[in-house]
């Protein structure tokens, strides 16, 4: 999957592909798999439950949950190693999500995973580094979180340096020369994203006419929509979040901007639609295509087992993991966990719900080289356009 193409197959094809995947048991099943013991590893979450990272971390859960469960339908890891994850409310906030993670360690937990954001997860996942637990942050993008949490921290996506990339190779191979650049300065994925941007779009020819930031706090754009209005760019980027991102795409339409907006994976939810036909002509960098073909047939498995269908790609990313630490295990033959933290950092081509994810190899330690996929809304609902690595990645810190 990692070749750019624009063909994606439609969800009709799921319930073939469902009976062939299963949980990914049969790509994994290798390694030192039978030397694993039995009994239970113990996973635990510092998950937003509430505070702004609400719209990110259940979703996130949902698909981490869902997968596990899947993999203990199969008698668990080799078919003996039951997975267990226990997830306490963090709140949204870096001192909580501390607390939160000493608490797990205290609960004998033996790989740690923070919630989608580097800012607020930092310092949980110093606590696990700190106690040698392997820790991966759950959907949030900060590239720099391994390098800062220490060699035992993760992600589990492929970055912002890579999505800002990503953006920019998109937007040039579309035409866009002249870009509007929408970025904060206010937390480590608002304002990197807008950074790789603008140097990867710079470096293929492209001319960037403004740059403006916004705050978590703004609620009204409209002073910021007719600056962005009035230098008539091709295309605006931007790295907003919820709630702000459909108020201003309102405010950006309503001063006079009908062209393209290129938003990150925060625009890949359900609630974006609040922005009404303000969504017309916005393009978004997400994880996963909804109805690719393995990742329909895991969302399917969702909407059965949970009665809602799945809001963005970011539950394809908790599936993700689910696999990952499957991977690990079993490459590992141990939960020690300096072991399954070298085995971690050493995957290749592990076939996830949204495609195939490698660390060994990747550009940046700790980062996975996975594809961006690009989605456009279309009268409300999402279009798969198509997925690709970027040729070149910008590691502005």
């Amino acid at each position: 999957m990692s070749k750019l193409h624009a063909r994606i197959l439609f969800p009709v094809l799921a319930v073939f592909v469902a009976l062939a995947i299963g949980t990914g048991l049969a790509v994994a099943k290798s390694g030192g798999g039978s030397t694993l013991p039995s009994g239970t590893y113990k996973i635990g979450f510092v998950e937003s439950k509430t505070g702004r990272l609400a719209f990110y971390d259940p979703p996130f859960y949902q698909g981490l949950k869902v997968g596990i469960d899947q993999i203990n339908a199969k008698g668990g890891v080799a078919g003996k190693l039951k997975l267990q994850v226990i997830a306490q409310d963090a709140k949204s906030d870096p001192a909580q999500g501390a607390v939160v993670a000493s608490d797990l360690i205290n609960q004998n937990v033996q790989f740690g995973i923070t919630p989608c954001d580097a800012d607020i997860g930092i310092p949980g996942a110093t606590k696990f580094q700190a106690s040698s637990i392997p820790v991966v942050m759950a959907c949030g993008s900060g590239w720099t979180f391994p390098s800062i949490a220490g060699k035992y921290a993760f992600i589990n996506v492929y970055g912002t340096a890579a999505l800002g990339s990503a953006q920019a190779e998109f937007a040039m191979k579309q035409g866009w020369r002249r870009a509007y650049n929408l970025s904060s300065t206010e937390y480590f994925y608002g304002k990197n994203i807008g950074d790789t941007f603008a140097a990867r779009y710079k470096q293929l020819g492209g001319r960037i006419v403004g740059t403006g930031f916004y705050k978590f706090a703004d609620t009204d754009f409209r002073a910021l929509a007719t600056q962005i209005a009035a230098k008539k760019p091709q295309v605006v980027t931007s790295t907003i979040v919820l709630p702000g991102s459909t108020t201003f795409l309102k405010q950006l339409r309503a001063a006079g901007y009908k062209g393209p907006v290129v938003g990150a994976d925060s625009f890949d939810t359900g609630a974006m639609l609040g922005a009404g036909s303000a969504l017309n002509n916005v393009w978004f960098t997400t994880h996963a295509c909804p109805s690719a073909p393995r990742t329909a047939a895991f969302f399917a498995k969702i909407k059965k087992t949970t009665g809602k269908a799945p809001d963005g790609a970011i539950v394809a990313t908790g599936g993700d993991l689910a696999l990952l630490i499957q991977a690990a295990l079993l490459k590992a033959g141990t939960t020690d966990p300096t072991k399954v933290r070298d085995a971690f950092a050493s995957l290749k081509n592990v076939q996830g719900v949204s495609g195939v994810i490698s660390y060994a190899g990747a550009p940046q330690p700790g980062v996975p080289k996975k594809d961006v996929f690009i989605i456009r809304y279309v009268n409300g609902k999402q279009k798969c356009l198509s997925h690709f690595y970027p040729k070149k990645v910008n590691s502005i810190k």
